[in-house]
């Protein structure tokens, strides 16, 4: 009897995929199921595996393993991942697509949440690099081109966000975040850094971390936010190219130290 290995997303968790297996022989009915557990918005469906007896509860595990660095939670199946990540994989594997391709809607309810779905997903949609570049002053366009460019030199990956983005480092499988940028509408165009998380992700030590924060208070580009450890720098002024060097620097020098990290150990 076959069984449908899948890869669903929800407008009301951002970022985040189920994988899945189920014997019902339509999708839509787990689809439905899950709906009913408190879910505030119907789950879409990116892709739907239909696979042939045992072989489909190997490839979920196959999937929960490969993808185990990104899982949410260890009794949970939810992965911070792009969709696309798991769609590829699973396509190369023995099956075929039962993806449906219009949800059904049996009833007035059924269309009245996927409309609210539609309007959600419109509402928390995720803004552009040229959407947030154009939205900054002149003064903050300088600094956050360079930023973006450095990530793109660097193999960093960008995640953008509702308003802003995310550069990020993988390691082991793990998504390590060295800096955060919003636009003047969200904490005032600030560059935001993300050193307690690090440790946590990666090999590399709060000693590190310490210098790194030092280092970066150091060059006077950043000042202490909150009561933690982390810095923030603020961009609507005049940088000349001596502080945007410094700051390139010092971005590159954070991911260097994970990068070196993760090939020590």
């Amino acid at each position: 009897m076959p069984n449908i290995v899948y890869v669903l997303t929800n407008p009301a968790m951002p970022g985040f995929v189920k994988i899945g297996m189920t014997d019902r022989p339509d999708v839509q009915d787990r689809m439905a199921d899950l709906y009913k557990t408190g879910v505030p918005l119907p789950f879409d469906c990116v892709i739907a595996w239909e696979v042939e007896g045992k072989e489909a509860a190997d490839i979920e595990r196959a999937l929960h393993t490969a993808f185990d660095p990104s899982r949410v939670n260890p009794s949970r199946e939810f992965f911070e991942l792009k969709p696309e990540q798991v769609e590829v994989l699973l396509r190369v594997m023995p099956g075929r697509d039962v993806t449906p391709q219009v949800i059904e809607e049996t009833n007035e309810d059924q269309a009245d949440e996927r409309r609210a779905s539609s309007e959600y997903k419109k509402s928390r949609s995720r803004t552009t690099e040229h959407e947030f570049l154009d939205s900054l002053s002149l003064k903050g366009k300088v600094v956050y081109e360079k930023v973006l460019a450095l990530g793109k030199q660097s193999g960093m990956k960008i995640n953008w966000g509702l308003k802003g983005f995310s550069l990020n480092v993988v390691s082991n499988g793990a998504r390590i975040v060295v800096c955060y940028g919003y636009p003047p509408s969200a904490y005032n165009q600030k560059i935001y850094t993300d050193l307690a998380s690090a440790p946590s992700k990666s090999s590399v030590t709060e000693d590190v971390i310490e210098a790194l924060r030092s280092e970066a208070l150091n060059t006077g580009l950043f000042e202490p936010v909150g009561k933690g450890i982390e810095l923030a720098a603020e961009t609507d002024k005049r940088w000349e190219e001596p502080q945007l060097a410094v700051l390139m620097g010092w971005l590159n020098s954070f991911v260097e130290q994970i990068r070196e990290s993760e090939t020590v150990n």
